[in-house]
């Protein structure tokens, strides 16, 4: 089970085109922090897919939001 916390379901919300299943997901997750593997394999993938589409600038550095977006990917990891 993967955690977290206020700032990364805000993020997750306001960044990602998520479907209702996940935005529930997420609602839910608020009061525990708690988010099940299979939601947070599916966010996962979402983050990856916008961390390719805008987590580098014109030069190839890394952009504030891609850095969010590395971080929730390696936190939502499932190992």
């Amino acid at each position: 089970m993967q955690y977290l916390n206020r700032d990364d379901i805000a993020f997750l919300m306001s960044e990602l085109d998520l479907p209702a299943e996940l935005i529930k997901a997420l609602e839910d997750t608020e009061s525990s922090g708690k988010i099940l593997d299979d939601y947070a394999d599916e966010l996962r993938d979402l983050c990856t897919d916008r961390f390719d589409e805008i987590g580098f600038d014109e030069n190839y550095k890394l952009t504030p939001k891609g850095k969010k977006f590395e971080s929730l990917i390696d936190k939502l990891f499932i190992g």
